[in-house]
C-alpha cells in the first residue's frame, strides 16, 4: 500500500513539476528563448487540439459536400439524389400499374365485357389489389356499340368503303409523259393543267370509263371527255386526233387520241406556230373542278 502511495505521488509530482525548454545560441551560448511548463498542460492542450480537429472534422462533413468527394461514402447529393429516385420510381410503378388497368379494360370492351375498376392500396413497397369494382354498361356505350357495329353512317363497315373509294379514287394514271407548264386555277379560269410532251405522242385514259363527248373547237383542238365511277369525268383537250368514239368503253392506260401531229391542220389552229406542244387534263367531280395533281403523279 506504502508503495502504490509512492508511486502516485511521484506521478502527481512529475505531472505538477516545473520544466524549462531553452533555446540557446551556439556562438556564446547565451540562451535566446525559454518557456517554463508543466506536463499536465501538455496533456490538456494536446486533449483540446484533439477535440478541435475532431470538431473541424465534423463540421467540414455537416456543412460541405466533401463527402461526396469521396469514393464509396454518400454525402447529402448523393442521398438527396437517391430519395428522388426512390420517388420516381414509386410514381412509375403507379403509372404502369394504372397503364396496365387501362389496357385490360379496353380489352374486355373489344370483347364486349364489363370492365372492372380496382382499387389498389400501397403495402409496403408494393402495391397490392383490395377490391374490384365492375363499370355498369350505360345507354349512351350501348348506343354508341350499336351505331359503330351498324351499318349507318358512321360504322365501321362505312368508313373501310370510304376508305376504299377513296384509295380506287386515287388510282388513277397519267394521260401523257409531259411536263406540267399551266397549273389548276379556277379563278383564272384554268380548270385544269396543262403539260408539255413530245411531238406524236398518245394520249390515255386515266381511269376506267365511258367516251361520252368527242368534239373539235378551234381554241382546244379535238377534245375527248370520259364518265368514270363516282360521278369522275375526266377531259383531254388539245389533241390532233381521235382514237375512240362516243359509247366506246375504255380501260386505264387505254390509247384514246394523239399528239403533236404535224399532218393535220387542226393542230396548228389549236396551238400556235413555234409553240411547245401541250395537251389539256380537266377532272370534274359532281359537276366541280378538281386539281388533277392532287391525284395524279404527272
Amino acid at each position: 500500500m506504502a508503495d502504490t502511495k509512492n508511486i502516485f505521488s511521484k506521478f502527481w509530482v512529475g505531472l505538477t513539476a516545473r520544466h524549462k525548454i531553452s533555446i540557446d545560441r551556439t556562438d556564446d551560448n547565451p540562451e535566446a528563448w525559454f518557456v517554463v511548463i508543466r506536463p499536465w498542460h501538455i496533456i490538456i492542450g494536446g486533449v483540446a487540439l484533439v477535440l478541435l480537429m475532431m470538431a473541424l472534422a465534423m463540421a467540414l462533413v455537416a456543412y460541405t459536400p466533401i463527402l461526396d468527394m469521396i469514393p464509396g461514402n454518400p454525402g447529402a447529393k448523393s442521398r438527396a439524389l437517391l430519395i428522388d429516385n426512390i420517388v420516381r420510381l414509386d410514381s412509375l410503378e403507379r403509372e404502369m400499374n394504372n397503364l396496365l388497368v387501362y389496357s385490360d379494360n379496353i380489352s374486355l370492351i373489344v370483347d364486349g365485357k364489363t370492365p372492372i375498376v380496382r382499387n389498389v392500396e400501397m403495402v409496403g413497397d408494393s402495391i397490392e389489389v383490395k377490391s374490384k369494382q365492375t363499370i355498369p354498361v350505360s345507354a349512351a356505350d350501348s348506343a354508341l356499340r350499336a351505331q359503330i357495329e351498324g351499318t349507318g353512317e358512321y360504322s365501321i363497315a362505312a368508313a373501310a368503303a370510304a376508305r376504299k373509294n377513296t384509295r380506287v379514287s386515287l388510282e388513277m394514271l397519267p394521260p401523257v409523259q409531259g411536263v406540267v407548264t399551266s397549273g389548276f386555277n379556277p379563278k383564272e379560269g384554268a380548270y385544269g393543267v396543262r403539260l408539255k410532251v413530245e411531238p406524236s405522242s398518245t394520249v390515255s385514259a386515266v381511269k376506267d370509263g365511258t367516251i361520252v363527248a368527242g368534239y373539235w373547237s378551234p381554241d382546244d383542238g379535238y377534245v375527248i371527255t370520259i364518265q368514270h365511277s363516282d360521278n369522275l369525268l375526266s377531259t383531254y383537250k388539245r389533241n390532233s386526233t381521235l382514237q375512240k368514239t362516243v359509247g366506246a368503253h375504255v380501260r386505264a392506260g387505254e390509247v384514246i387520241a394523239t399528239v403533236g401531229d404535224s399532218d393535220t391542220p387542226e393542230t396548228d389552229k389549236a396551238t400556235t406556230e413555234g409553240a411547245p406542244i401541250e395537251v389539256e387534263l380537266e377532272l370534274w367531280y359532281k359537276g366541280t373542278p378538281i386539281d388533277p395533281e392532287g391525284y395524279i403523279v404527272f
